[in-house]
């Protein structure tokens, strides 16, 4: 395989430990900041939806909105319409920390964007936009 596969897992390994800098002293790390985005995005969701949204699994969602609720970012409660299911929508200060998850990530993005052409990073956004699409239907099939 060329080295672009070592690179690209090179260049999201420094982005995860950049963006979890950024965001030091909130309570949320690389690891739980895309579920942020999602829940920023869906309004409020199950647990599995989130899941299935952010692509990583439910054990992962659990265990991360437990700390996500215990400082303050999100919030947990029944669904109404069924309340053997549970609901996750963002408080005010993660619907706060959200938008700053989105600016350590655009600012990654600049970062190692630099010196790219606009052509080659729309280029670079189909290509990712076909990996994205290739990776949900690999994970929906199994």
């Amino acid at each position: 395989m060329p080295p672009v596969n070592r690179r690209v897992s090179l260049v999201v390994t420094m982005g995860e430990r950049f963006v979890t800098r950024e965001l030091r002293g909130t309570g949320v790390t690389s690891g739980t900041a895309p579920l942020l985005l999602e829940l920023r995005e869906a309004g409020d969701c199950t647990p599995a939806a989130l899941a299935r949204a952010a692509g990583v699994d439910k054990s992962h969602v659990t265990r991360s909105l437990r700390l996500l609720q215990t400082v303050g970012l999100v919030e947990v409660t029944p669904d109404p319409a069924d309340g053997r299911q549970l609901r996750v929508s963002l408080t005010a200060r993660g619907m706060s920390v959200a938008d700053s998850a989105e600016r350590a990530m655009s600012k990654w993005l600049a970062i190692v964007s630099e010196g790219t052409s606009p052509a080659d990073l729309q280029t670079v956004d189909a290509v990712f936009d076909t990996f994205y699409a290739n990776a949900v239907r690999h994970l929906a099939d199994q």
